[in-house]
């Protein structure tokens, strides 16, 4: 089998040798390019797609609700903050998957910490979301956001840490 070659290329030689075939510097082009990214990733990954209509309903919602400028930035980055960790969890499944298509323990460690970025991110949401659409939704005081953010952050991982390090320990 032929081995890849050594040189080194610099990114205009890379871009002249790819002649415009994976980059471009149109930007029209970058924004087509993104977009059937982002496309590709709804169409293969249901769990992105959820996180889309959760957060369409979400910006639906606040638009009837007296928020303030600074909390509906809360909101905004909330409801993206999960897109985009979905977005990045698909990217590195993506490439890892196309470098080792079979089972390998290290690339389901990678795969599982991609994941639980994704949970977390929905977390904070979740907490961002009950401190300010909770307050004007159901008057509820932001201590109850502060409780959950607690749970969340404290006792929920703490509970699936303590479970998770037994299930390991058992099958090593």
């Amino acid at each position: 089998m032929e081995q890849p070659s050594q040189k080194r290329y610099t990114n205009q030689e890379l871009k002249e040798k790819l002649n415009g075939r994976l980059a471009s510097n149109n930007l029209k082009e970058s924004f087509e390019h993104a977009i059937e990214g982002i496309i590709y990733a709804l169409s293969s990954e249901r769990n992105l797609r959820i996180h889309f209509f959760v957060g369409f309903v979400i910006l639906l919602i606040t638009l009837f609700l007296p928020i303030d400028k600074n909390n509906y930035i809360w909101i905004f980055f909330a409801v993206f903050f999960v897109i985009i960790s979905e977005l990045i969890n698909t990217l590195i499944e993506k490439i890892l998957d196309l470098f080792v298509p079979e089972y390998h323990p290290i690339v389901k460690v990678i795969k599982d910490i991609s994941s639980g970025v994704v949970l977390w991110a929905a977390l904070f949401s979740v907490v961002v979301g009950i401190a300010i659409i909770g307050n004007y939704l159901f008057n509820w005081n932001v201590l109850i956001a502060k409780v959950v953010g607690f749970v969340f952050v404290t006792a929920f991982p703490l509970i699936y840490l303590i479970l998770g390090v037994r299930k390991w320990k058992k099958k090593r």
